[in-house]
């Protein structure tokens, strides 16, 4: 069974009270708070199916991605993509976001390895 991160912006949630169920093992506060949340694999599919039910119109996303960045896991309202990390695959899920109107500099993904985790 294999760990997940994930990184979700408190304005992007409905109810930031579900913050609260979640494994939060970050936190970094700014403009906008980023939740860095473990979830193994096997609860993952859910995880993310509870995350779109909660999350708020409008130009919003979510990732994840496992230890060595691998596998990324990208969640908006509407879609999800699950993608090797690479820069073609990554390049259709851009242009999704940005086809919602989320600027290309915030469509970064950014961490994608636990390795390269700042908080």
């Amino acid at each position: 069974m294999e760990e997940f991160h994930g990184i979700i912006v408190n304005k992007s949630l409905k109810n930031e009270s579900v913050v609260d169920t979640w494994n939060v093992i970050g936190k970094k506060k700014g403009n906008w708070v980023l939740y860095k949340v473990s979830v193994n694999e096997d609860d993952l599919n859910s995880f993310i199916k509870k995350l779109q039910s909660n999350m708020a119109k409008g130009a919003w996303y979510a990732h994840f991605y496992n230890k060595n960045g691998s596998k990324i896991i990208v969640v908006f309202k509407e879609k999800v993509f699950e993608t090797s990390n690479n820069k073609e695959n990554l390049n259709k899920i851009v242009q999704y976001g940005k086809s919602l109107g989320i600027p290309l500099e915030q469509l970064d993904f950014i961490p994608s390895t636990f390795t390269s985790e700042t908080y």
